[in-house]
């Protein structure tokens, strides 16, 4: 009843944590509380027993085992709800940075010279090329954490196995040339078959063009990579310089210096006598 007052449904209140999963917590809740408040308890009147008189040691770890088995039901009841301020933890800290570093430089110094540096920064930001395209490219990596986690709790929900609200751990994502890099760590219940017939799903949550799903480990096959492709690096067009430098010291007929095991700029093969190859005397093959 708790867990369905904390975290259930209302009308006109946006949940924050779906029913299935408070549900899934609020029994892991109860588990909790009796599991640590037995533990808790017994060590504590037990312990107590050698300094007090036993009633009072009983009465001492039953009240320490209420406390603290109430502490972690609490705890375990309110995890989805502190693991999702953890999963936006990355962007309250920078709005909070954008925030507060401004007004306290406002007030150490000068309005106008906290504007100016929030000018300079920004502008580095937009302006500057290599600096743009570092920030988008890190910037899409935290994208992608958010989408994945929308994608697979779609896959945690429609498989029949699993339980609600066993997600998976998204370890670390980092930019490629192509796009975006992922390990995730599956938990108990998901494996790679449950993935391979999804990849079109995690490209289309993750805005991509393509995802491919392959164990990261011989070891563990739990630790799964996930690489989604944005764009096409091989492309891009580069002009090479060797064909104009080529030319260039044909015109000139400038003496090249080479090593032994590679031919002069310019060497005509036709020139080059062939060397007869010696045949083998007498005997069988």
């Amino acid at each position: 009843m708790f867990g369905g007052k904390l975290f259930g449904p209302r009308p006109g209140v946006i949940t924050v944590v779906d029913p299935p999963v408070s549900a899934s917590y609020a029994r892991k809740a109860r588990v909790a509380f009796f599991v640590v408040a037995a533990g808790v308890g017994g060590l504590t009147a037990a312990v107590s027993a050698v300094f007090t008189h036993p009633v009072l040691a009983v009465a001492l770890g039953v009240m320490t085992g209420l406390v603290c088995g109430l502490c972690a039901a609490l705890l375990v009841l309110a995890w989805p709800v502190l693991r999702a301020l953890w999963w936006w933890s990355l962007e309250a800290a920078v709005v909070a940075f954008v925030v507060l570093v401004p007004t306290w430089l406002s007030a150490a110094t000068h309005p106008l010279v906290a504007l100016s540096v929030l000018l300079v920064v920004v502008g580095t930001c937009v302006l500057v090329r290599p600096v743009r395209r570092r920030l988008a490219a890190w910037s899409w990596c935290v994208v992608v954490r958010h989408r994945l986690r929308v994608c697979f709790a779609d896959v945690v929900r429609t498989a029949s196995r699993n339980r609600g609200g066993v997600l998976p751990l998204i370890l670390l994502a980092r930019p490629t040339p192509a796009g975006e890099r992922v390990w995730v760590w599956l938990r108990p219940g998901l494996d790679l078959s449950d993935l391979e017939g999804k990849t079109g799903k995690v490209a289309v949550t993750c805005w991509a063009g393509e995802a491919r799903i392959v164990r990261a480990s011989t070891r563990f096959a739990a630790l799964m990579r996930i690489d989604l492709t944005r764009r096409d690096p091989l492309t891009a067009t580069y002009v090479s310089p060797l064909a104009a430098l080529v030319a260039h010291l044909r015109k000139s007929e400038a003496a090249v210096p080479v090593s032994p095991a590679v031919a002069p700029v310019g060497l005509d093969l036709a020139d080059v006598p062939e060397v007869p190859v010696e045949q083998p005397r007498g005997g069988r093959r």
